[in-house]
């Protein structure tokens, strides 16, 4: 039987939203460690320049602050931002120039930056923008309740504000380190060759005798590079099934829950996506927990993977290796150059939210990251005979999420949660019991794709193996969304031959 906190949660449901910052997305709430200042204004010690290593100047160097973003045409996000490790977050953390970090020291810093940390967000080369820097849209942030659906939870539940993601860097290593607590070969390339052989939390539970499940709305699915669980009939089930599973109290103990990445609609808040099929999709599932036998017993947290390039003030701690006897990882940035890295430093800080009747309305300033979720699900599952269970050292020595029923839990379970909450008319993403839903439309399969979605497809289809293009440079165009979808279930069916050939 599943030990519990307090004897009540039995179920733990981790909905993983891409690429957004703390500051982009809580930074503008009240008692957060945020942007803004007492009196609501910016603080002035936060801000960027487009030449980090000279003094601000007004006329030559101007000073660009945290911006509140214009939800109606999020015009300030208009295209993806650099957040890989060597040529994206080394410089945004560092400052220009700046290529790896080991031992506690950025590797080919600039002496002096201004600020002297979180200098380089605006000026960093952007993807998707014909080699020009970033722009104002990376020093952009919500203000309070311009989100209608996260605001609203954020003031009911609550919010960390010092929960980073595992890995200065990009989606597919930092989402494997939520599945693994490691990249292990995966590393910090630029280019994500290859797929993740390590151990994962689900085969973790599985072999403790529980059970799990990854629920998807449609798009990409993080088990198609994960080799332990890329054919377990337990993956890739559709969205429809969680308000089925809820409805009919049978929430398996632990339930991940991809967030249409690459759908349609597109429910990942990815710049340069929208957020409000995000924020719709995040408002049916908690509607549907809320009004199901499954609240009282069931702790939801949402998180995001990675910040994606987007500016937060805070430097991130150091920490230690996932595999201390690596002690330096290589990797090659988009340029060619080399970036080097022994994995001692945590990623920029994320929105997470904590949302349970047993807890009350707060801010959690406890030192959390996306590890701390694995650190809290393994001591619910230890046993007499496994006591600890751990995966990495990274797992291993994360806080868990378990210290928030301590300093926030309820000693009642409260009455007073929001019975549903509202997103957003005309954008979709909130139809999750439907199994039609999230079925791409036919004008939508012959527009052409985003730019984003190539660079998505190549980080998670360029690695897997089996196919005619595997071991070869993933090919650039596709003539419509159409072809990209057909191309990239070649490719996954491809793998999954692969990897059952080979047990």
């Amino acid at each position: 039987m599943t030990k519990t906190i307090n004897g009540k949660i039995k179920h733990i449901v981790v909905l993983m939203f891409e690429n957004r910052s703390f500051d982009h997305m809580l930074g503008g709430l009240p008692g957060v460690n945020g942007v803004l200042q007492a009196d609501r204004t910016v603080n002035p010690a936060f801000y960027n320049t487009m030449s980090p290593k000279v003094q601000p100047d007004p006329m030559s160097n101007p000073p660009v602050f945290p911006t509140p973003i214009d939800l109606s045409g999020q015009s300030m996000i208009s295209h993806d931002f650099n957040h890989d490790f060597g040529d994206g977050m080394m410089p945004d953390l560092f400052g220009p120039g700046t290529t790896g970090y080991v031992n506690g020291v950025p590797i080919n810093a600039p002496a002096i930056t201004y600020p002297a940390n979180n200098s380089g967000f605006l000026s960093t080369i952007a993807y998707n923008a014909n080699g020009q820097p970033n722009g104002p849209g990376v020093m952009s942030f919500f203000e309070k309740d311009s989100l209608k659906v996260f605001h609203q939870l954020a003031s009911e539940f609550v919010i960390c504000d010092n929960w980073h993601c595992d890995l200065p860097g990009h989606t597919k290593p930092n989402r494997s380190f939520m599945h693994c607590a490691t990249c292990g070969d995966l590393g910090i390339d630029d280019d994500n060759s290859g797929t993740e052989d390590a151990k994962t939390i689900y085969e973790q539970i599985e072999q403790m005798g529980y059970d799990w499940k990854m629920y998807t709305p449609g798009g990409w699915l993080d088990s198609n590079f994960l080799e332990g669980i890329i054919n377990s009939p337990y993956t890739n089930v559709p969205i429809a099934q969680f308000t089925v599973d809820v409805k009919n109290g049978n929430l398996p103990f632990y339930s991940f829950l991809m967030c249409g990445l690459g759908a349609h609609p597109d429910s990942s808040m990815h710049p340069a996506n929208r957020v409000e099929p995000g924020e719709n999709f995040l408002a049916a599932i908690y509607n549907v927990l809320r009004n199901s036998a499954h609240w009282d017993d069931t702790l939801l947290v949402v998180n995001f993977d990675e910040n994606g390039g987007i500016y937060d003030h805070v430097l991130p701690p150091q920490t230690v290796s996932p595999d201390p006897a690596r002690p330096i990882y290589y990797g090659t940035n988009n340029d060619g150059s080399q970036a080097k890295f022994d994995f001692s430093l945590l990623g920029v800080r994320i929105p997470a939210l904590l949302i349970s009747p047993w807890l009350s309305k707060g801010v959690d300033s406890t030192l959390y990251q996306n590890t701390s979720i694995l650190r809290y699900l393994q001591d619910l599952i230890a046993s007499p005979a496994s006591p600890v269970l751990s995966l990495t050292q990274r797992d291993a020595k994360a806080n868990s999420i378990a210290g928030v029923f301590n300093a926030h839990g309820s000693p009642a379970m409260r009455t007073d949660c929001p019975s549903s909450v509202v997103g957003y008319a005309d954008f979709g993403g909130g139809n999750i019991d439907d199994p039609n839903a999230f079925k791409p439309t036919q004008e939508h399969l012959q527009q052409a794709p985003l730019a984003y979605m190539i660079s998505l497809a190549k980080e998670y289809l360029g690695g897997l193996p089996g196919h005619a293009d595997s071991a070869k440079p993933m090919k650039g165009t596709f003539a419509n969304n159409a072809e990209l979808i057909d191309y990239a279930n070649e490719r996954v069916e491809a793998a999954k031959k692969y990897f059952a050939a080979k047990k």
